[in-house]
């Protein structure tokens, strides 16, 4: 009996010792060389440094017509697939897409990692008319262009004000105190007679990268221009004030909300300076009272009338002199 015990076990332990080295005939174990499917793993992170992993990008494999998304590492598996030769297709909303050739050359298992460029992002725009009345020329028009722009990549190479109905595509000047992307265009710039011509057009802003890769990232209007400008009654005309001028104006009532902004310059042909400067007055005005006396000498003043979207006109100026 004691023999026969015996037996059974040294068969049972060859028995598990040949099984564990069996061929895997199976063909859906993975361990098996004959196993049918392939899969592809990786990383989707930012284009720029530190490098950090995307969460939420879509992954295509256009071969299976699979969709899997990164998780909060940005990491991705599409398991179990054909060994087709595709593309895999990376987008995410803000994202530059990203595709990338698969060809498998027999492997059984292939890593792909990309790096997805953001894409620029128009924080603010303002597009406003200015319209300056003046003895000669009588009048002067020109469409002020503002652009706020954020890009993680700090990849931006050059942003374009672009408007196809009028042949317009002009490169913006970066500021780099306000970190603005402005241009002042007159109406020869625009290609037009009249500044009133530019009301209800769209003016898409253009951002190319280093890559000279074109992003269309937003678009504005024109509202509005302001043609007449607030009568002045006084002080004019060389009239000798004191340094505390009292600055009155005709009613000005243009059927839209806006204020009215006041400047006081030297009278100086050839190197005319800004005195004072008083903005957010009240539509209801009709003066101002100079808040700083005025050193002796030759100056004009003029008022501005402002709407909310920035468009402006100023009065033709008006001369006086403190004794």
């Amino acid at each position: 009996m004691i023999q026969i015990a015996r037996g059974i076990i040294i068969l049972f332990f060859l028995s598990f010792f040949l099984s564990c080295n069996a061929p895997h005939d199976n063909l859906l174990d993975p361990v098996n060389t004959k196993y049918p499917f392939v899969s592809i793993e990786g990383t989707v992170q930012t284009f720029s440094v530190p490098y950090a992993g995307i969460a939420g990008v879509t992954v295509y494999w256009q071969s299976g017509n699979i969709l899997v998304t990164t998780d909060s590492s940005g990491k991705y598996l599409i398991n179990r697939i054909k060994p087709v030769n595709g593309k895999l297709i990376y987008s995410k909303e803000g994202y530059r897409a990203d595709t990338v050739e698969i060809i498998w050359h027999r492997a059984k298992k292939i890593s792909r990692n990309v790096n997805l460029n953001k894409i620029p992002k128009l924080d603010s725009i303002s597009i406003y008319t200015v319209v300056i009345n003046q003895y000669y020329p009588s009048q002067t028009a020109n469409l002020f262009i503002n652009a706020k722009i954020s890009d993680s990549d700090n990849d931006i190479s050059n942003v374009f004000i672009v408007n196809n109905g009028l042949n317009l595509n002009r490169a913006l000047n970066f500021n780099v105190t306000s970190k603005i992307y402005q241009i002042e265009l007159s109406t020869a710039d625009l290609h037009i007679i009249d500044i009133e011509e530019t009301i209800g057009l769209n003016f898409n802003i253009v951002v190319k990268d280093i890559f000279s890769r074109l992003f269309n990232v937003g678009s504005e209007k024109v509202t509005r221009v302001i043609k007449k400008g607030v009568i002045i009654r006084g002080p004019a005309n060389d009239t000798t004030i004191s340094p505390l001028p009292d600055l009155q104006w005709q009613r000005y009532t243009p059927g839209y909300p806006f204020s009215y902004m006041i400047e006081i310059y030297t009278n100086d042909f050839a190197n005319s300076q800004l005195i004072e400067s008083k903005a957010g007055i009240s539509p209801d005005s009709i003066s101002y009272q100079v808040q700083n006396p005025l050193p002796a000498g030759d100056y004009y003043w003029v008022i501005w009338v402002i709407d909310k979207f920035k468009n402006r006109v100023r009065s033709l100026p008006a001369t006086f002199r403190v004794k």
